[in-house]
């Protein structure tokens, strides 16, 4: 019986912890999410590459991975001049947080006008895990696919 009330205790009183950590990692990743979301609308490649830690590694589609800040920042300066015009959203479906790590998983969709003029559509899945390093939530790892791609031909 003590067994039982000491855990229907513990349930009781960490419970509300629990959902009140999992509340702050989804708004602390919605705000990560805000942030890239403005420095990519905007081409700012320097404030995207910030985001990204010193070691992060990114995994796009049909690319060698790529490692640290400097070939991130290269990665979407060159992005940008194939589709100069380009639009994309976010929607996190899972959000989890184990000690210095964050990881968000999602949907994305990307719309874009290419330099020839055609539109690009892509609709995909993507992963970041996010690290706290010295109190900053920087991106250490991400990875994406495109499940669905369209470009008018």
């Amino acid at each position: 019986m003590r067994r039982v009330l000491a855990s229907w205790f513990a349930i009781i009183i960490l419970l509300p912890a629990v959902l009140h950590a999992t509340d702050d990692a989804k708004s602390t990743v919605a705000k990560l999410d805000e942030a890239w979301l403005k420095a990519y609308k905007l081409a700012d490649f320097d404030r995207l590459a910030g985001m990204y830690a010193e070691d992060a590694l990114v995994m796009a589609p049909d690319r060698e991975p790529l490692h640290g800040r400097k070939a991130i920042r290269e990665f979407f300066a060159d992005d940008f001049k194939y589709v100069p015009k380009r639009s994309i959203t976010l929607k996190s479906l899972q959000v989890d947080a184990s000690g210095i790590l964050l990881m968000d998983s999602g949907e994305y969709t990307f719309n874009g006008v290419n330099t020839e003029g055609k539109p690009v559509h892509m609709v995909g899945n993507y992963i970041t895990v996010f690290k706290n390093t010295d109190g900053k939530w920087h991106t250490a790892i991400e990875i994406w696919n495109v499940r669905t791609s369209e470009e008018s031909r």
